[in-house]
């Protein structure tokens, strides 16, 4: 008798025991990933991932596009964005700064400034403000020139896609938008530019009135003269950089040469031929206010040196839109594998020689061109 009794008391200590071991340990906690991913190539400055940015409440919409609605009656409208994590570092503007100054300083896009700040689509800034600049880790080696924009009422994605020349696609993967999202007035898009907005903006076409048909009376039949032709002039000549700006070439080849021998390879050596086509590429970036590896008329790197007598068995070409060669060849440096192009570039094996062109723009920054070549 005595040992049931014993038994018992032993499993009533126990029995709570075993119970309390098999309970739950806790709700897991959420987290939000953060992915690059990398628009076709090809094209401007190094190469840009699209990154998912907080979005507006989105609302399925009937086949056929999205379009913007304004909000029903009483009913807020989702203007407000959520500040993109973790933060990187505060920043006290200074008289005279810019927003796209300070997405070039710290290597992050304008937007991302904006979201974080919740500026909104206000670019310009206050001195004295405090801001909080993001990590640049976090926007995958975005365009300085991505900015927010607010959508107006009746606009549609495709119709903001045509007007800034930005690929639908490519759109809607900035902002994690899916095919059937309808768009809500007020909210806050991405435009992933390559360019400042002013000069990606296509024109909006001006209606020209069509005078009236007026039949001229029967007049005699006149003699034709000959028309005096006249020679097209040839385009003006790129102005002189100033003595300072001359010299950013060499500092950027000496740079990266410096950057080679730290990582114990031997120096790039420095061609004209290359430097000429890296210059006239330049050139046509300026003429049509945005640079990419690809001209204006239609060509890619080794077209060019190609075209300007370079005999070559290799090339390559970096650009970047930079205020100074330190900060060009930071920028070019600063990637991380496998989205690692244009570093691989600078530390490369194959290509031996480099030119390099630095243009200034009218935005207070400057093409950085780099051309390589492997001659036969």
């Amino acid at each position: 008798m005595s040992s049931r009794i014993a038994w018992c008391m032993v499993l009533g200590v126990l029995l709570p025991a075993l119970v309390s071991c098999s309970s739950p340990s806790g709700t897991p906690s959420s987290s939000l990933a953060v992915q690059a991913t990398s628009p076709p190539q090809a094209t401007s400055t190094p190469a840009v991932s699209p990154i998912p940015v907080p979005t507006a409440d989105a609302l399925p919409t009937p086949v056929g596009g999205a379009t913007a609605v304004p909000p029903v009656a009483g009913e807020p409208v989702a203007t407000e964005m959520v500040p993109v994590t973790p933060h990187g570092v505060e920043h006290t503007v200074q008289p005279g700064e810019t927003l796209l100054g300070l997405a070039l300083q710290y290597k992050v896009p304008m937007a991302a400034i904006q979201l974080q700040n919740q500026l909104g689509a206000e670019t310009a800034l206050q001195a004295g403000h405090v801001l909080d600049i993001p990590a640049a880790a976090d926007w995958g080696g975005a365009s300085p020139f991505w900015v927010v924009y607010l959508v107006p009422e009746g606009a549609t994605l495709s119709g903001i896609a045509a007007v800034y020349g930005v690929d639908l696609a490519t759109l809607r993967a900035a902002n994690g938008l899916d095919d059937d999202d309808l768009l809500r007035v007020g909210q806050p898009l991405i435009l992933p530019l390559e360019a400042p907005a002013e000069v990606a903006r296509a024109p909006v076409p001006t209606p020209t009135p069509v005078p009236p048909t007026v039949t001229p009376p029967p007049t005699p039949e006149a003699l034709e003269s000959p028309q005096p032709t006249t020679e097209p002039l040839p385009p003006p000549p790129p102005e002189p950089l100033p003595a300072d700006v001359a010299a950013w070439p060499a500092e950027v080849f000496r740079l990266i040469n410096v950057v080679r021998a730290e990582h114990g390879l031997s120096p790039y050596a420095y061609d004209e031929t290359l430097a000429r086509a890296a210059q006239l590429h330049g050139q046509d970036c300026l003429q049509r206010g945005s640079c990419s590896h690809t001209g204006s008329d239609g060509s890619n790197v080794k077209t060019r040196i190609l075209r300007a007598g370079y005999d070559a068995a290799g090339w390559a070409e970096c650009i970047v839109y930079s205020s100074s060669p330190q900060e060009a060849v930071d920028w070019w440096m600063d990637e991380v594998p496998p989205n690692d192009a244009h570093r691989r570039t600078l530390l490369s094996t194959w290509v031996t020689e480099i030119g390099i062109a630095v243009v200034p723009t009218a935005w207070d920054y400057y093409y950085f061109i780099a051309d390589f070549g492997r001659p036969n």
